[in-house]
């Protein structure tokens, strides 16, 4: 992860009880997830059903003590700004993007409207050079860095990177008229719901780190065997060269299984821009001035905070979910979150899009 990623502060409350939600993290509805119409891009979605579920990490110490033990080969986490968590209402269903945007997608809007990214037009985008001695300056500004240029060889069929937040919200703007619909980038709140598929565990597929690799590109042997020295910042033991995923940097879409609602690379592969701006403290904000024995019954509705703060008079910061192809198992789990400014753009972050769903017509 780049040092340009920053933790900022802000606050929002949202909180009041909500009777006869499900508690177990399912969506609500007898219908559960289904597929959605694919759009004319021959986008894949998945439709979302209102439900409830707990967001963030529990981060009590008998959780926290699991998880290092889990992970004893990783860095160790650091859980505050995925803590406390909450119970969280979705009240409205919306439909989903299976993968992630693909360089395919993005070349349709390029080629359709001309468009510049924020890189292009601002001198790169973070790049990767290995050849650095120092492994944060690995990541650094360059103006041959950009979508179609990213440093390693990419096809139409893996996710773009090298977009700005920015860039997300032109391209679900030209996709919105294009369709006749509303297409945007998720929340914070809904991206997790759907990563977590109804699951509470710390990834969509349980609790094995070692099972990343059959669900997700992340930092592995074959990033280790190409970058020597690389995993020592994220799986500095018991790593072989020829363990993990496979792919040095960004992988097909779809390459890997996806989880319970069909949804890929939720984990790992690219960090994907959320709608939010960046809050470091949001989760504590919601517990504000509420007694401890009465937290159980605090429930956040639709959350997303747009506030801008005055930390964010320094940068438009928004946030980021999933991990990339540079983290740890550890680091790609359901609960992780960080930022970056809205213009900024690397070679590890990517989008999701979603699209809203019509209500339905009782005339």
């Amino acid at each position: 992860m780049s040092a340009r990623f920053c933790s900022l502060c802000a606050v929002a409350i949202f909180a009041a009880s909500q009777p006869g939600v499900l508690h177990s993290g399912v969506a609500c509805g007898d219908e559960g997830v289904s597929p959605a119409p694919a759009n004319s891009q021959g986008m894949a979605f998945v439709r979302v059903p209102a439900g409830e579920y707990v967001r963030g990490f529990d981060g009590s110490d008998r959780r926290q003590r699991q998880f290092d033990l889990a992970h004893q080969f990783s860095n160790k986490q650091n859980f505050k700004t995925e803590s406390p968590a909450h119970r969280t209402v979705i009240t409205r269903a919306f439909d989903i993007a299976t993968t992630e945007v693909t360089v395919g997608h993005f070349r349709q809007f390029v080629t359709a409207t001309g468009y510049e990214t924020d890189a292009e037009r601002q001198g790169g985008a973070l790049g990767c050079f290995p050849e650095e001695e120092n492994y944060v300056d690995r990541f650094h500004k360059n103006p041959d860095i950009t979508w179609q240029t990213p440093g390693f060889v990419q096809s139409d069929q893996h996710p773009v990177v090298c977009v700005s937040w920015k860039d997300a919200q032109k391209f679900c703007a030209w996709l919105s008229e294009k369709e006749g619909a509303t297409y945007r980038l998720p929340t914070e709140a809904e991206w997790e719901f759907a990563c977590r598929a109804g699951k509470s565990t710390w990834y969509s597929w349980g609790e094995d780190p070692d099972a990343a690799y059959d669900h997700a590109n992340v930092a592995d042997g074959a990033l280790e065997s190409a970058q020597p020295g690389t995993t020592r910042f994220q799986r500095a033991v018991r790593l072989g060269r020829q363990d993990g995923d496979g792919a040095v940097f960004t992988a097909k879409v779809g390459s890997y299984q996806p989880n319970a609602w069909g949804l890929y690379d939720t984990h790992g592969n690219v960090w994907e821009w959320c709608q939010d701006r960046w809050s470091a403290d949001l989760y504590e904000s919601y517990f504000h001035g509420v007694p401890r024995q009465e937290r159980s019954e605090v429930v956040v509705r639709d959350p997303l905070f747009t506030d801008q703060t005055d930390q964010h008079k320094y940068g438009d910061w928004r946030s980021l979910r999933g991990g990339a192809w540079t983290c740890a198992p550890a680091a790609v789990r359901c609960s992780i979150r960080t930022c970056a400014e809205a213009g900024e753009s690397s070679v590890y972050t990517g989008f999701r899009i979603v699209r809203d769903v019509r209500p339905a017509n009782r005339g």
